[in-house]
């Protein structure tokens, strides 16, 4: 029988620049409150400085502490924390820290990079990716090094290196993951041919934890009126990719919302059994334990929002175990 698959929220805690960052924070505390209650396995935040990719939140693990007294089940994690902006033995200890204050619901994840531009703000050199892969692995080994040690104040949960997850954008990311005995997760950027060969180089170097597959979504009454909703902010994150080169900047808006949809936006749009069916395919072609869908996007409004979280708890979730 297939392991049941774990449902997981992600948050870039992205707003317009001039939106005070506190009504930012309170509207997304209602998104986890809910989640909680609905059942969700993880809600993650990412961390963004000086608004690179318009995010509102520095701190990933602050939240995550500060939502620990609001819910009950959930795990709140941190997807990703920028290791190269950091030093590795003060992540070390304020995880561990937070975790204990949360009591072990902290599900931290690391990543080895960041855009330039945080880069420069924390001074730090833009690298080769061999080198960043280099300074990752050593400032991982010693966080994991730190929490396996006696003599360390406070001491680690024994079950927090399993909760802890790495960020895996390349085969040699992926290759770090395993040898580290870290879960992996994948961004929503990446195809379903990336996502089977990451998985191939994390087995190949030992890796046995979770894989969490990402993608970003929306959950309307049925397929039409989903896409109806959606399409204006769908039409802002397509311009948005064209803009930041992640879509050729000559190549024409299509008409059909629909087309809008690929690569490398990946979104999932639809009524909840074909979200279900989406999902459904895309782990048969690529088999991971954790599905991180992403449903906060400008021009979405919180009820929107709401809707799509719940109707994945309600109706998607119930709806996978048929397919």
């Amino acid at each position: 029988m297939p392991i049941p698959l774990r449902f997981a929220l992600l948050d870039h805690i992205e707003a317009p620049q001039e939106r005070p960052s506190g009504e930012v924070y309170k509207e997304v505390t209602g998104y986890v409150r809910l989640a909680d209650a609905l059942g969700f396995d993880y809600y993650w935040f990412s961390e963004h400085h000086s608004y690179v990719h318009y995010g509102h939140l520095p701190w990933p693990m602050l939240l995550a502490l500060h939502l620990a007294s609001q819910t009950t089940q959930i795990q709140l994690g941190t997807a990703i924390i920028c290791l190269n902006l950091h030093h590795p033995l003060a992540i070390a200890e304020q995880s561990v820290v937070a975790d204990l204050l949360m009591q072990e619901r902290l599900a931290p994840g690391f990543g080895s990079g960041s855009s330039p531009t945080e880069s420069v703000l924390f001074g730090k050199a833009l690298v080769s990716e061999q080198e960043r892969h280099e300074h990752f692995t050593e400032a991982l080994g010693q966080i994991l090094e730190s929490w396996r040690d006696s003599e360390s104040l406070p001491q680690a949960h024994p079950t927090l290196h399993a909760r802890s997850w790495q960020a895996v954008n390349s085969v040699g990311s992926a290759q770090i993951a395993g040898r580290l005995g870290m879960n992996m997760m994948y961004s929503h950027l990446r195809t379903p041919e990336q996502y089977k060969l990451y998985r191939q180089a994390y087995l190949d170097s030992g890796g046995t934890g979770l894989i969490a597959a990402n993608r970003p979504v929306y959950v309307g009454p049925d397929d039409a009126t989903a896409m109806a909703e959606l399409e204006p902010a769908l039409r802002t994150l397509w311009r948005r990719f064209r803009s930041e080169g992640k879509i050729p900047t000559e190549t024409p808006e299509p008409d059909d919302p629909w087309q809008l949809c690929g690569h490398p936006i990946n979104f999932l749009v639809g009524g909840p059994k074909s979200v279900a069916a989406q999902i459904a395919a895309l782990r048969a072609e690529t088999d991971f334990a954790v599905i991180n869908l992403e449903p906060n996007w400008a021009g979405l409004t919180p009820k929107q929002i709401s809707g799509t979280i719940q109707r994945l708890a309600e109706q998607v979730r119930p709806a996978l175990g048929t397919l």
